[in-house]
C-alpha cells in the first residue's frame, strides 16, 4: 500500500481539483504516485456524504473507487451494530471494513476476513487510525479459512456474476450463502446476511431455513439493502417450512433527513390480514414508505393505523382522522377530481404546477404531466389512482403540517403491541408529541381556548365594540376563547373570513384572514394569529413531558439558569412543568438538574420553524442517554464533554461534541502531517494535529 505523509498532504491539498488534469500533469509531482492519489481523491469524494466520519479523517485510506461505491453508509452501518448479539463478531467478506468497524465497536473481539491483500492493508491501517484495538485481521478466502466460533457472523456476498452483470438471487451471489448456510450457523448464535434491495423476500425466506427477521433499510426514501437475521435456535428447532415462514418478523426502517421511520410487522399477520377499502376519499392521503412497500406490508396497515386502502393494487390509503404515526408521507386532500378528458384539458388552469404521482392508473406520471401541461415541482401534490368501485380519480394534495417522526409499530407474536401501548410507551420525544398539532380554522369549534402571549394587543385583533382595546392591557398569559367564523365584506364587496375571539372578560375581537368565505371548507389555511397559541397544545405537551426524565442535547443561551458558566448538555433532567412562553417560542419547559438546580428553556413543537430565539423541542431534549451512541468514548472524556471542557489528545469528534461547531477553521499542510485550527467566540483557538487536540490558546 503506497501510503505516506506526502501522499496524504497531496490528497488534502488537491481534493477539489480536476483529477484528469492531475493525471496529465503527474510529472510536476516527483515522488508522488499520482494515479494512486487520484484514485484516493475520487473514492473520498464518493464518501463525502455517505461516510462523513471517515471522509473528515485525512489519515483514512480508501480501498479504491469500486469498494467505496459498494460500501455501506455510516447510517446503515451504525444500524447493523444494533443487530449484533454477544461479545464476538466475525465478518467473512470484510471489503473496506465500514460495516465491520461500526458493528465491532464495543465488542470484546472482532475478526475481519478479506481475500484481497490491498484491502487488508488498508483496513489494518484504518482500524489503527480509528483506535479500534479489539480487531484481528485474517487475509484469505473465508470459505477456505477455518470458521471461528463467535456470537455473530456477518457477510455481504458479492452480487456480480463472472461476466460482470448484476445478480439479485441469493443463491447466485458469491459466496453462496444457501449452500454454506448449515456450516455457518453451526459456528455462531446469529448469522447476518446483507442482500441487494432487489432481493425477492419470499424467496429469501424459503432459501434460509433459520431466518427469523428481515430488515429492509432505506435512506432518504431510497431502499439500500435487505438484511436477513438467522438464529441457531431456529435452525435446531425448525419444523415445517410453512410454519417457519409465518414466524418471520419484518423490520422496515428509513433514515430521513428530519427523523426515522420504523414499522415492524410479522409475515403471518400480513398473510391473514384483510384490506379495508374506501368507498370515498377521506381528508388525508397516506403513501407508505419505500421500505414498508418493499417489505410487503399492504394489508396489515389498515388495521394497525385504522386507514382504508384505495384499491387492491394502488397501495395508497386514506382516512378522515389524522394518523400522524403512519410510516410514510402524509398529505391533506384539498380536492378530489373525477378523471376525464375534460378535467385533463382544464387542469392546467387550476393547477399550473404540481408534483405528480400515478399508482394503479391508466397513465404514467410523465404521460399525465405531458397531457395536462402541468409543470413539475412546487408545493402541490397530484396523485392519480384507482378508487375501488369508483374508478380513476385525481387527488390534489399538500403535505400535512407535521414532523416526520420516529414510528415504532410492533405487530404479531412476541413483538405484538396494541395501539394504546404504542401511544403510552413511545421511545422518542417525536413520538411523545407526534399527535399534538394545531387546527385549521374550519376544524376549530366554539369554546376552543388560546393563551395570549404578548403584553399588548396586536393590531390585527380588532374590538367589535368601542373601548374594547383596554380589555387586553397586561393580559399576557390570559386565556381567550374562539367564538365563531364570521363573514365580513372587503373593499371589493367580497365576503371574507374573520375569526371572532372572546377576551377573558367576554368582549369580542375579530381577526381578519383576508380569505374568501368560499374557501372555508376546501383549504387548510392556518392564520398566523400573532400572540395567540392553542391552550390545549400546552396542556398536552405538559401531560406528556411532566415528571419525565429527559436528556439535554444542546447548550446555549436559550437555556436559562442564571449562570452561563454552568450550562451543561447530555445530562439527565426531570421536567417539572410545561407552560406558556413567548410568541416566537410558545412552550416554556421547566426542569430540575440532578443537583437540584432549576432551569427552563423556551422552545416550540416539532414542525415549527426555527428562528433566532426558538429551537424546536426535539433539538433540545431526548428520552435516551446520548452516551449510548458513542461507545468508544470513555466515561472520563464524556464527563468533560458534558461540562463543555476539553483536554489534550481528545479527538475532533470529542471536541466537537464538547464545544460545538467552530465559527471558522483553518488547515495547514506540513511535512509531519495536517494541522487544523478551530476558532470560537472570545478568541479561543483549538489546534489539532492529525485529528488529535494538541494545543488550546487564544487569538493574538
Amino acid at each position: 500500500m503506497n501510503w505516506n505523509p506526502e501522499i496524504k498532504t497531496f490528497i488534502v491539498k488537491h481534493i477539489d481539483e480536476n483529477t484528469d488534469r492531475l493525471l496529465l500533469s503527474a510529472h510536476r509531482f516527483p515522488g508522488i504516485d499520482v494515479p494512486f492519489a487520484v484514485d484516493q481523491i475520487l473514492a473520498r469524494r464518493q464518501l463525502k456524504n455517505k461516510l462523513p466520519e471517515w471522509y473528515e479523517n485525512a489519515d483514512i485510506v480508501m480501498g479504491g473507487r469500486i469498494p467505496a461505491e459498494q460500501c455501506s453508509s455510516e447510517l446503515t452501518a451504525r444500524y447493523k451494530r444494533e443487530l449484533v448479539v454477544g461479545e464476538t463478531l466475525c465478518d467473512l467478506t470484510g471489503g473496506m471494513g465500514v460495516d465491520f468497524y461500526y458493528m465491532s465497536r464495543g465488542l470484546a473481539k472482532a475478526i475481519y476476513t478479506e481475500r484481497q491483500t490491498m484491502l487488508c492493508e488498508a483496513a489494518a491501517h484504518n482500524f489503527k487510525v480509528l483506535n479500534a484495538d479489539n480487531i484481528e485481521i485474517r487475509e484469505g478466502d473465508g470459505r477456505q479459512l477455518p470458521l471461528p466460533d463467535v456470537s455473530t457472523i456477518y457477510l455481504d456476498p458479492a452480487r456480480r456474476a463472472c461476466d460482470g452483470s448484476r445478480v439479485y438471487d441469493l443463491a447466485e451471489c458469491e459466496p453462496d450463502v444457501v449452500e454454506w448456510h448449515d456450516e455457518l450457523i453451526s459456528h455462531c448464535q446469529r448469522l447476518i446476511v446483507k442482500m441487494s434491495p432487489m432481493a425477492d423476500i419470499a424467496r429469501v425466506v424459503k432459501l434460509l431455513p433459520s431466518v427469523t427477521e428481515l430488515h429492509v433499510v432505506a435512506v432518504k426514501g431510497e431502499c439500500k439493502e435487505v438484511l436477513a437475521i438467522c438464529e441457531k435456535e431456529r435452525k435446531e428447532g425448525a419444523c415445517g417450512m410453512d410454519e417457519r415462514q409465518g414466524d418471520v418478523t419484518m423490520h422496515c426502517i428509513d433514515f430521513k433527513s428530519n427523523g426515522i421511520v420504523r414499522y415492524v410487522f410479522s409475515r403471518s399477520e400480513e398473510a391473514v390480514a384483510e384490506s379495508v377499502f374506501a368507498s370515498a376519499m377521506g381528508r388525508y392521503l397516506y403513501e407508505p414508505d419505500v421500505a414498508v412497500l418493499k417489505a410487503g406490508a399492504y394489508k396489515s396497515l389498515c388495521r394497525a393505523f385504522e386507514v382504508k386502502k384505495l384499491d387492491v393494487n394502488s397501495h395508497l390509503y386514506t382516512s378522515d382522522e389524522l394518523r400522524s404515526d403512519f410510516p410514510g408521507r402524509i398529505f391533506e386532500i384539498d380536492d378530489t377530481l373525477d378523471f376525464s378528458s375534460k378535467t385533463l384539458k382544464n387542469m392546467k388552469k387550476k393547477i399550473p404546477q404540481a408534483n405528480i404521482s400515478a399508482r394503479n392508473f391508466t397513465m404514467t406520471a410523465d404521460q399525465l404531466r405531458a397531457r395536462s401541461g402541468i409543470k413539475d415541482g412546487g408545493e402541490v401534490y397530484l396523485f392519480a389512482s384507482a378508487l375501488k368501485g369508483v374508478g380513476n380519480v385525481l387527488m390534489k394534495c399538500r403535505k400535512a403540517a407535521l414532523l416526520l417522526c420516529v414510528v415504532l409499530c410492533c405487530l404479531g407474536c412476541a413483538f405484538a403491541q396494541s395501539k394504546s401501548d404504542r401511544k403510552n410507551s413511545p421511545e422518542t420525544v417525536e413520538e411523545l408529541l407526534s399527535g399534538i398539532a394545531m387546527h385549521s380554522p374550519y376544524m376549530w369549534h366554539q369554546g376552543m381556548e388560546f393563551v395570549y402571549m404578548n403584553e399588548s394587543l396586536n393590531m390585527l385583533l380588532v374590538p367589535e365594540e368601542a373601548g374594547g382595546l383596554q380589555d387586553t392591557l397586561s393580559y399576557r398569559g390570559s386565556v381567550w376563547t374562539f367564538d365563531a367564523i364570521v363573514s365580513e365584506e372587503d373593499w371589493m364587496g367580497q365576503q371574507t373570513i374573520a375569526l371572532r375571539f372572546l377576551s377573558p372578560s367576554g368582549k369580542a375581537f375579530r381577526y381578519s384572514t383576508n380569505r374568501l368565505m368560499t374557501q372555508a371548507s376546501d383549504t387548510a389555511y392556518i392564520p398566523a394569529i400573532s400572540g395567540l397559541y392553542p391552550k390545549h397544545v400546552i396542556e398536552k405537551v405538559n401531560e406528556k413531558l411532566c415528571a419525565r426524565t429527559l436528556y439535554i442535547l444542546i447548550n446555549d443561551d436559550r437555556i436559562s439558569d442564571g449562570d452561563s458558566l454552568r450550562f451543561e448538555k447530555f445530562v439527565p433532567v426531570v421536567v417539572d412543568s410545561v407552560t406558556y412562553g413567548t410568541e416566537l417560542a410558545p412552550l416554556e419547559v421547566r426542569y430540575t438538574y440532578a443537583d437540584g438546580r432549576k432551569a427552563f428553556l423556551r422552545t416550540s413543537l416539532p414542525g415549527a420553524r426555527e428562528n433566532a430565539t426558538s429551537t424546536v423541542i426535539t433539538r433540545f431534549l431526548s428520552t435516551t442517554d446520548p452516551y449510548l451512541n458513542y461507545p468508544n468514548i470513555s466515561r472520563e472524556t464524556w464527563s468533560l464533554i458534558q461540562h463543555n471542557d476539553v483536554e489534550i489528545d481528545m479527538t475532533r469528534e470529542e471536541c466537537r461534541l464538547s464545544l460545538g461547531k467552530p465559527q471558522k477553521y483553518e488547515t495547514f499542510n506540513t511535512r509531519s502531517g495536517l494541522i487544523e485550527r478551530w476558532f470560537y467566540t472570545g478568541g479561543r483557538v483549538y489546534e489539532f494535529w492529525d485529528g488529535r487536540l494538541t494545543r488550546v490558546g487564544r487569538e493574538k
